[in-house]
């Protein structure tokens, strides 16, 4: 991931790497880290919010965001999603 320059390419790139596979939390933050800007951390936190093995540990990905309105928008993600 870290040869992509975007984090267009990047959110794509982890996107598929998700999509047949479960994640714990601290392995999506430090995969999130990886995503320059929040956008783009917000869109593959909500894709990978339903790959997550240990969702009571989610909360650990919230560190993640630059912006309080960033985790917001991700609280009522997860809020809308429970039984995902």
């Amino acid at each position: 991931m870290r040869a992509r320059s975007f984090d267009d390419q990047k959110v794509v790139l982890a996107k598929q790497a998700l999509a047949e596979t479960d994640i714990n939390s601290e392995d999506l933050r430090r995969l999130l880290s990886g995503i320059d800007f929040d956008r783009g951390r917000l869109e593959l936190a909500k894709f990978a919010y339903a790959h997550v093995a240990d969702r009571h540990n989610f909360y650990r990905v919230y560190d993640v965001f630059t912006f309080d309105a960033s985790v917001r928008e991700m609280q009522q993600y997860i809020e809308q999603n429970r039984g995902a």
